[in-house]
């Protein structure tokens, strides 16, 4: 939780958590690296691409590749 509350994007993470019913921590983990499992985390990591904290690589048409900012 502390990497959370530390992180940049700390605000979005609540507003995700909040918006999905999960925790600030599970969207920070999917913000990081963490693959998506089911249909919510997939609706998290969209929404991480739509506030442009997240980004896919170029050479992927693939949702589930992604990297940080």
């Amino acid at each position: 939780m502390l990497k959370v509350l530390l992180a940049k994007h700390r605000l979005a993470y609540l507003k995700l958590a909040f918006k999905h019913w999960t925790t600030p921590g599970h969207v920070y983990e999917l913000a990081h690296g963490k693959q998506p499992h089911g249909q919510k985390d997939s609706d998290i990591c969209h929404d991480l691409l739509d506030m442009k904290i997240v980004h896919r690589h170029h050479h992927s048409h693939d949702p589930n590749h992604y990297q940080m900012d």
